[in-house]
């Protein structure tokens, strides 16, 4: 059977959150294979956003190394040359930029300083509109849209980055169901066209919809990685979540039920 190849590698990782702090990863090593989804699952204050944070290069580990994979070479995630792209929970946006005006943003490593954006960069803006199903939006400014519409604009800034790679953190958090449903088929058709997806969330039932792989932490004892199915155990859970936590399946769906 042929192995899946590694998009990123993190070798021995370590890392504390601040000086004096409690929280810390200690020699964490994870490979996360290419063309696969992955949740991060945990309580508050567990690390996702910090774990995610270093995935993408924006915090530095204290010891160990973090590579991305691209054409067969590893290349320290500093130097991903923006193939990577990130969605925070929550972000501050001007709301009087336009969707086009908002989705060029993730043009901007291709666009030559005081130069302005090229035929290309608009082509793939409209060509990333019709693939997330947004035209129908227009030339409407951020501050009309929905919370549904707009994380589908913001996905559509990280298309348009041209990234490999994209980190959720906690992407359905706040969303009506529908959008919950439209997010979640996005990123599988975003699996389906060769991009890994990382995503966080406190909801264990979240990953086992979409999640070939998850990472469980627990705050200062350990992280957890393998298949979902796998990795999600009742007990592993239970210990993590800090409380009883059980899975029933009816007719091919997942329940969960916490307490005793």
């Amino acid at each position: 059977m042929k192995l899946p190849n590694i998009k990123l590698d993190l070798k021995s990782v370590g890392y504390v959150y601040e000086k004096g702090g409690d929280f810390n990863f200690e020699n964490l090593s994870l490979r996360i294979p290419e063309n696969t989804i992955t949740s991060l699952i945990g309580k508050n204050g567990s690390g996702k956003t910090t774990l995610l944070l270093l995935m993408m290069g924006f915090l530095k580990p204290v010891t160990g190394e973090i590579y991305f994979y691209m054409e067969g070479k590893h290349i320290p995630i500093g130097n991903s040359a923006g193939k990577i792209a990130y969605l925070p929970q929550r972000e501050i946006v001007a709301k009087k930029y336009s969707i086009d005006e908002f989705l060029l943003l993730g043009r901007t490593p291709f666009i030559k300083n005081i130069s302005q954006p090229s035929n290309e960069d608009y082509l793939i803006i409209e060509e990333i509109k019709t693939k997330l199903g947004i035209k129908h939006l227009g030339a409407r400014k951020i501050i009309h849209l929905s919370g549904g519409e707009f994380q589908f604009v913001r996905i559509g800034r990280a298309l348009a980055q041209n990234a490999e790679v994209i980190l959720f953190d906690e992407p359905i958090t706040h969303l009506d169901i529908g959008a919950k449903i439209k997010i979640f088929d996005l990123i599988k058709m975003l699996k389906a066209q060769g991009k890994t997806i990382l995503f966080s969330s406190h909801d264990p039932l979240e990953a086992f919809q979409i999640a070939d792989n998850s990472i469980l932490i627990e705050k200062n004892k350990g992280v957890l990685f393998g298949a979902t199915n796998e990795i999600l155990s009742d007990e592993n859970l239970s210990l993590c979540l800090g409380t009883s936590v059980k899975y029933k399946s009816y007719k091919g769906q997942k329940f969960l039920f916490i307490g005793k």
